[in-house]
């Protein structure tokens, strides 16, 4: 038994420290929506009371009491906590139960917390999976971390036992569909992350506070209402992820009525063709990622804000001068590992503001003259790993904006030295070359001789 009376202060002998890392329900996208870390220290003050266990130990509700201790991990290997095991800690403000054995029927025995903030449940070595029943209002939680802990059902007796929750993390689970979660009791969501779960169909209507919705790694195959996943009503969402799913079909009015959504994520699915027009109406979107699909084909026939778009992985064969016609704001683009032979000398003639372009990976053994005349802001070009033999197949100006050329992986014989005059000043040029001291090697043109 553990008993922490009232004279003990924070700063006791045993192991303080803030050691509580949360799951990146809070990172979506890529697009971090809050510094997690930051809210942590600011209710913990960088002090926490953290328990390891070497052996299961029953708690109870004098095992810890204190009235101003606000943050507990207790990790180990305890099943189950009791009702009011932590009546005695009154301040408490984040507690950190993850990494225990805690069944999904268990997770929440231990009952109400009135002041409780942050709960962290992840990452229980539990072996089947239950349904998950919430029988106690938490009136002040926002951060709830649910992530692998063999739920198959969350539901809850009581209308509303989250009524502040904004942040809720159910990946690595075993649900399925809306039936296996109770989204009556989950009214202020923001963030919800359900990716690796076996989610096929779900509707999300009346979850009209979501901000960012990620669901990876899960077994959709239809973006439609009516036999997949319904996003009716989800207007104020901004980030939306569904990579690594089965999805071939996307209903174009599951997306036109997202007017604020910035960044789309569809990678690793099964889209063979893509309705850009959809996209229309969405005027915020910033970021689109369609990597590891079988697009050949980019048909943009209306303008679109975004600043990065990336097409990795996919069967594009041929740019030509319409691909990008209507993308006058992008700033990254990414084309590597897609099967591009050429490329239309005016295929890039409205990206003015593009500043990286990655083209490594393909099968490009030129590009044409005047390929980047318009892109004066272009500091970055990706071309290795494509059949270059010679620079001058891309260097045809001393007016190339490019400071980083990657060139790696061509099969380039050699360099011609009046090749020097029309290297842009400040380039580096990134090769690989067959010298037995150096695996790198690279041409600064500010250097004057090629360092080879």
């Amino acid at each position: 038994m553990f008993y922490f009376q009232e004279s003990f202060t924070m700063k006791l002998s045993i192991a303080l420290s803030v050691v509580l890392i949360f799951s990146p329900l809070i990172v979506v996208g890529n697009i971090i929506a809050i510094d997690y870390e930051t809210v942590v220290n600011e209710i913990c003050e960088n002090e926490t009371l953290t328990l390891h266990l070497s052996s299961s130990i029953d708690f109870n509700e004098n095992s810890i009491v204190s009235p101003t201790l606000k943050c507990i991990a207790i990790k180990g290997y305890v099943p189950t906590f009791k009702n009011g095991v932590f009546k005695n800690v009154p301040n408490l403000k984040l507690l950190d139960l993850s990494n225990n054995q805690i069944s999904p029927d268990d997770l929440f025995t231990f009952g109400y917390l009135s002041n409780v903030k942050i709960l962290n449940l992840c990452n229980q070595n539990v072996y089947r999976n239950y349904r998950t029943i919430v029988d106690s209002v938490y009136p002040e939680l926002v951060y709830l971390n649910l992530r692998n802990a063999g739920i198959e059902e969350l539901k809850s007796s009581l209308d509303n036992p989250f009524p502040k929750l904004k942040y809720l993390d159910l990946s690595q689970n075993r649900i399925d569909s809306r039936q296996s979660l109770s989204i009556n009791m989950l009214p202020t969501l923001t963030h919800l992350d359900l990716s690796s779960n076996n989610i096929d169909q779900f509707s999300f209507t009346r979850m009209e506070n979501l901000l960012s919705l990620t669901l990876d790694h899960n077994a959709i195959q239809n973006l439609e209402s009516s036999m997949g996943i319904d996003l009716t009503g989800l207007e104020k969402l901004e980030n939306l992820s569904l990579a690594y799913n089965k999805i071939s079909y996307i209903d174009s009015s599951a997306i036109e009525t997202m007017p604020n959504l910035r960044y789309l994520n569809f990678s690793g699915n099964s889209l063979s063709l893509f309705n850009f027009d959809m996209l229309k109406s969405v005027k915020s979107l910033d970021i689109l990622v369609l990597d590891s699909n079988s697009l050949d084909n980019v048909p943009i026939t209306a303008p679109l804000n975004i600043t990065q778009l990336s097409l990795n992985r996919n069967n594009i064969r041929y740019l030509a001068i319409n691909t990008f016609f209507y993308l006058h704001s992008l700033k990254k683009l990414f084309l590597s590992e897609n099967k591009i032979q050429s490329i239309q000398a005016d295929a890039f003639q409205n990206q003015v503001l593009l500043e990286e372009l990655y083209l490594n990976d393909n099968q490009l053994s030129y590009l044409p003259i005047g390929w980047c005349e318009s892109m004066k802001m272009l500091r970055y070009l990706n071309l290795a790993g494509n059949k270059f033999a010679l620079l001058e197949s891309v260097i045809y100006s001393s007016d190339l904006p490019v400071q980083h050329l990657h060139f790696e992986r061509n099969p380039l014989m050699y360099i011609n030295g009046s090749l020097s005059r029309l290297i842009p000043v400040n380039m580096t040029i990134y090769l690989n070359v067959n010298v037995s001291s150096r695996s790198m090697s690279y041409v600064r043109a500010s250097a004057g001789p090629f360092d080879i």
